[in-house]
């Protein structure tokens, strides 16, 4: 063999180097990734490499959760315990509440603001123990349940003579007195002598820190933004200007007729609708007592829907219908 022969030139382009193992496939694959014992690597990575990323990734979720509590604590220290950050105009809620209304509707229909009776429905047992259904005795359930929150009197005073400044907000609503025919079970929500006339209560929603303030007995008819009824008109001059006037109409003249074409003829209790300003403002704490107006429908119609309106008055109050700010509307229907 001549000397040319025993040293050839490496032929052009085979000068790669593949690393041992590169043919390797299935579960010997896999193997080797699991542990390689030609370099000592458990998957993929020496025990060295594997103890300095698992100290990095420690300093780093550390340095992450320190930064994280660090920002919630500062968060804390500008919010308080007792009363919430921004309170009416400077919050979003503002300083105009809504009127609220009870008995509420099923959480199935939560959205909607129908009440529907049913003159032949005699059950007096509700769907369950929520009152979660449609039927009378359902309606009845659910304003049983919200009344018995006012037999909870911890934290609360007896108001019923003058109360100091430091009672205000903290009266007991005494509903068995001030609600009338409205105030005991069934609440006039179930049929009784082939009629039903039930009751509904509207009170003003809660906003902490709301206050309202007297009506300026001088000028009242001015300062009030709406067109004031004459009823209404009669009531706060009879009242006086330290409360709140609750009163509720027909949306329509047509709504204002009842059964056998009377007046649906609307009874309130108390009789002057007024909740004294001694019941404000709301503010946070264990126990708080909702002063509400109860309206009796004694005549609705049968057969015929009925829409209705009730609307507050203080000073300051503003009516909007879209927004449902100083008022309220429902709809009721007797079957």
């Amino acid at each position: 063999m001549s000397g040319k022969d025993a040293h050839p030139e490496p032929a052009l382009g085979g000068t790669a180097i593949k690393p041992p193992g590169w043919d390797r496939t299935g579960f010997e694959a896999f193997r080797y990734m699991l542990f390689d014992p030609s370099n000592g690597t458990i998957l993929t990575r020496t025990p060295l490499s594997w103890v300095k990323i698992f100290v990095f990734y420690c300093i780093y979720y550390t340095a992450l959760a320190a930064f994280w509590v660090a920002c919630l604590q500062i968060f804390f220290l500008t919010i308080s315990d007792s009363e919430p950050r921004w309170t009416l105009k400077e919050s979003l809620i503002g300083a105009n509440p809504g009127v609220g209304l009870r008995p509420g509707t099923s959480d199935e229909k939560i959205d909607s603001s129908l009440y529907i009776f049913n003159l032949k429905d005699t059950s007096v047992d509700a769907t369950n123990e929520k009152g979660e259904g449609e039927t009378n005795a359902d309606i009845a359930k659910r304003m049983d349940l919200f009344m018995k929150k006012y037999d909870n009197k911890t934290g609360l005073v007896d108001c019923s003579g003058n109360p100091g400044l430091e009672d205000m907000g903290k009266c007991i609503f005494p509903y068995e007195t001030e609600l009338g025919d409205c105030a005991q079970y069934p609440y006039g929500l179930m049929p009784a002598d082939g009629t039903v006339k039930p009751c509904f209560y509207v009170k003003l929603n809660k906003i902490f820190g709301f206050k309202p303030d007297p009506i300026d007995m001088n000028n009242f008819e001015e300062k009030l933004n709406d067109p004031l009824p004459e009823k209404v008109k009669n009531l706060i001059k009879s009242g006086g200007g330290d409360n709140v006037y609750l009163d509720c109409k027909g949306r329509f003249p047509a709504d204002n007729e009842g059964a056998n074409h009377q007046d649906i003829n609307l009874q309130y209790f108390p009789p002057s609708q007024a909740i004294p300003l001694k019941y404000f403002p709301f503010m946070t704490g264990v126990n708080y007592h909702s002063p509400m107006v109860a309206v009796k429908i004694n005549n609705p119609p049968i057969g015929r829907m009925i829409h209705i309106e009730c609307r507050a008055y203080y000073d300051g109050v503003v009516h909007n219908t879209k927004d449902k700010i100083g008022m309220t509307q429902f709809e009721v229907m007797v079957q």
